[in-house]
């Protein structure tokens, strides 16, 4: 078995195994669903143990390349929640009625960034782009790795469909595989532009959930329809071929591992 379908394999039955103990549950079990989010970096770090020190020390290099470009951090922090208050500020324009968050719940966005950052990206991003995407890397292209790396990010989220209380649930899943595969390759341009950064994904990957949290963009957490995520997943995939065009056309660093 090749390491990356070890990986795959690995990390769907570790994050499988309590997502559906919670399922059959009946109950929001948030251990459960917080153990589930980190199949993919447990996964990562119980293979990268297995082949020795020297594959555990380039699997947590990437959180010593801190140091980036200002317009890298800038786009890490801020991108999606700009986005975000576009896609509301069109479908306002459209006729739509966004309930906008008071300023007191926008002042806990420091917080919310935090425990997303602790309690659900931890879990994902030093598999995805720390252990996977350096793999995917040396059979094929950074766009090609990303839209494979995003279809398997994509399927490994269905369970979250039958989770009581999982806001997942009021998205469609075609609509959500186009998010996944549009910011896949977002998520790769930032990586290997910061030479393989894994602190500056995990400040995008939380910063992007946290707007989730913040804005009303999905019905059932403050939106009325899904025409608000339609506009922020279209302006997503512009964003997508911007960066995809980049990374097709040679702007590609390779990530120091």
């Amino acid at each position: 078995m090749t390491q990356v379908a070890a990986y795959v394999a690995l990390t769907f039955l570790l994050s499988w195994t309590f997502w559906g103990a919670a399922i059959l549950s009946g109950s929001e079990a948030a251990i459960c669903r917080i153990a589930g989010a980190f199949g993919p970096t447990m996964a990562a770090l119980i293979l990268a143990g297995i082949g020795g020190r020297e594959d555990l020390r380039r699997l947590l290099a990437g959180f010593r390349r801190w140091r980036a470009p200002f317009g890298l951090w800038f786009f890490s922090v801020l991108s999606t929640a700009v986005l975000g208050i576009v896609a509301l500020c069109v479908d306002d324009f459209l006729g739509g009625t966004p309930d906008w968050p008071e300023p007191q719940a926008l002042a806990l966005a420091p917080v919310v960034f935090l425990w997303v950052l602790v309690f659900s990206v931890a879990g994902e991003e030093t598999g995805w782009r720390g252990y996977l995407m350096p793999r995917l890397l040396t059979r094929t292209g950074p766009v090609r790795a990303s839209l494979v790396l995003g279809v398997v990010w994509a399927v490994w989220h269905l369970p979250l469909w039958g989770l009581p209380g999982d806001f997942h649930a009021a998205i469609p899943i075609w609509l959500f595989v186009a998010q996944i595969l549009a910011v896949s390759i977002i998520y790769t341009w930032l990586w290997l532009a910061s030479s393989g950064s894994l602190v500056i994904v995990h400040v995008f990957h939380a910063a992007s959930n946290a707007t989730l949290s913040l804005l009303p963009l999905v019905p059932g957490e403050g939106a009325e329809t899904l025409r608000p995520l339609w506009i922020a997943v279209g302006l997503l995939c512009l964003i997508a071929l911007v960066a995809a065009v980049r990374l097709a056309s040679g702007i590609r660093q390779q990530a120091r591992h």
